[in-house]
């Protein structure tokens, strides 16, 4: 069963309005994870965005695969979930992959102990193994051949 954007408002909201900032990514890791962690969810249900468009669901238009790769290097618990994009061929798969990322990565005790830890690096800026790929546009000349 696939869970609804008001299914993750019910179940995190509470937790990502007590660490989100109100701008940027802030300056702990407890923010850090919240923007991460939201932004992925938000892109999806707005967009259509995933957070590696390599695999069987491709996205639409917007990079999002720095907020994924942050996660998965600095928040261990996330790695296998985030992995799991390879066995995702489906929207429902996605949204389950979503929710299980969204109640690892948001679990509250663990975002009070990150809350006294100062931020690492950028969640805008960080390189892994996700990627997104701008489909090549064809040249006019090769539609004319």
């Amino acid at each position: 069963m696939a869970h609804t954007w008001e299914e993750f408002g019910e179940a995190f909201e509470g937790t990502i309005r007590e660490y989100m900032p109100d701008w940027g990514e802030g300056e702990s890791m407890a923010s850090q994870s919240c923007t991460a962690v939201n932004k992925l969810i938000y892109k999806w249900f707005n967009d259509g965005d995933v957070f590696d468009n390599t695999y069987a669901l491709t996205g639409w238009m917007n990079d999002i695969s720095s907020q994924a790769n942050w996660l998965r290097r600095y928040r261990p618990e996330t790695k296998d979930i985030l992995d799991g994009i390879a066995d995702c061929f489906g929207e429902d798969d996605y949204t389950e992959l979503l929710w299980n990322l969204a109640e690892a990565a948001l679990d509250r005790e663990d975002l009070e102990g990150l809350a006294g830890c100062e931020k690492m690096d950028s969640i805008y800026d960080c390189e892994g193994p996700f990627q997104f790929v701008e489909e090549a546009e064809e040249d006019e000349e090769d539609e004319e051949l």
